[in-house]
């Protein structure tokens, strides 16, 4: 690469950061609280993730969501416990009527922001599953993070619901 490439390419990536850093190209907080899985349409990058029962969800998931043996309020406060373990990650909303949770996780080194959003599905004789949905605020590609995330978060839920 030439010196003025790395130049460029060193400019680009302190941009980038700064951006990151402030912010900015993150959606804004509405269109980020209204993200609902069970109705969203995916980016068609390859920077976000999601896991619905089967057929509850209108856009293809990526893996069918466990059914678990709790009732629909406690698994959504088992996914907030798993939520706020995690590092760099602060719960944005929980709603307990609606059975969702909004969250963020900013990368460890350029602090990049992810969104993340669970909804609790109620099934028949006190199970439950859910509708996860992991994604980059900015980018194209996320190396599997999206994927990774939720497939730790998931078996942390499973394992605290005793599945």
């Amino acid at each position: 690469m030439t010196r003025h490439g790395r130049r460029r390419l060193t400019t680009a990536l302190m941009l980038v950061t700064l951006l990151s850093a402030c912010g900015l190209g993150v959606a804004p907080p509405a269109e980020r609280m209204a993200l609902d899985p069970a109705t969203l349409e995916r980016t068609g990058r390859s920077n976000d993730f999601l896991v619905c029962p089967e057929g509850y969800c209108a856009a293809v998931s990526d893996r069918v969501a466990p059914v678990l043996s709790v009732d629909p309020a406690e698994l959504l406060r088992l996914w907030e416990d798993v939520v706020t373990a995690s590092p760099r990650t602060r719960v944005l909303a929980a709603d307990d009527t609606r059975l969702t949770l909004h969250a963020e996780q900013r990368s460890r080194l350029m602090r990049f922001v992810d969104t993340i959003v669970v909804r609790v599905v109620p099934l028949e004789g006190g199970r439950s599953s859910f509708a996860a949905y992991s994604r980059s605020e900015l980018g194209y590609n996320d190396m599997g993070v999206n994927r990774a995330r939720l497939e730790e978060w998931i078996a942390r839920v499973e394992a605290a619901a005793g599945g």
